[in-house]
Order: structure tokens, then sequence, then C-alpha cells
């Protein structure tokens, strides 16, 4: 069942996800990865605490919110893609793994308009703190998908 927070969702992150072991030593250790897609609403908060929502660009600042649904990016898709035949997982909770402190490139702004960006939308995303799996966090997730904060830089 999809968050109450899925028809506002106005972030979409790029994780890559890493998968089986290192493809050669040759590469240098490189691993494969599945490109995951998560779609969230989000709030951006101003240098002065206040908030800023909707799908306007944010420039730069701290942002909180709450994940609406992820999913793997198929071959050959492009993860700003419109994504209306890719399979969601829309229970709002993060995917397995998902990661805190890792640089995730992002889009902020009005998901209907994707693939069509502007700069200014474009950028990246740190993410700080993801809610917890117990107590009161198990409701709270249940009901309205994995909390999070974290920092929007904009620009690529």
């Amino acid at each position: 069942m999809a968050t109450p927070f899925a028809p506002f969702a106005n972030l979409r992150l790029l994780w890559r996800r890493p998968t089986a072991a290192a493809i050669s030593l040759r590469e240098g250790l490189q691993r494969a990865a599945d490109l995951v897609v998560i779609e969230a609403f989000a709030e951006a908060q101003d240098p002065g605490g206040e908030r800023e929502s909707g799908g306007r660009s944010i420039g730069s600042g701290g942002i909180e919110g709450n994940i609406t649904r992820w999913a793997v990016v198929p071959s050959g898709a492009n993860w700003l893609d419109e994504g209306g035949a890719w399979s969601w997982t829309d229970t709002g909770l993060r995917p397995t793994g998902f990661p805190r402190g890792e640089k995730l490139e992002a889009f902020m702004g009005d998901l209907a308009s994707l693939p069509a960006t502007t700069e200014s939308e474009r950028g990246w995303v740190t993410i700080a703190t993801l809610s917890g799996v117990g107590g009161i966090d198990a409701v709270i997730r249940a009901a309205a998908g994995d909390e999070f904060t974290g920092a929007f830089a904009a620009g690529r």
C-alpha cells in the first residue's frame, strides 16, 4: 500500500547498489551494481530554518522527508525516465542495504516533468539519518515510510 506522501513525491535519488563480488582484479576491484531509484517527499530547510516544499528548486541546504517508493532501473533505461513500466516497491520502506553518508545523485522538482530537468533541479544528496526499525519508529515506518534527513547540494 502506498504511503500518504506518495502523491507529493518531489525527490528522486539514484543509488548504485553493490551486487556481486568484484568484477575483475585487473579493473581495480570494481563491483557490479544495480541502479536503484528512490523517490521521496522532501522538505527543504534554508539556512534560517524555514522550510520550503513542493516542486521548486531549492538550491543547497538541509532536507528531511519520507521515502515513498523505489525501483531497480531496467537495463538500458535512464534513472530520470518517467518509470511508468518499472516494478516499483511502494511500501515507503528503504531498499535493503540503503546507506547513510553516501553521496547520491538527485533530482528535486516536479517528478511528473521527468525526463526533462534543469540544472537547478539536479544535484547531490547525502543521507545523514534514517528512521530506526524498532519501537515507535516501527509504527511510523508502517504508516508513512522511512524518514530521513540529509543535505542537498545543487549542481552536477
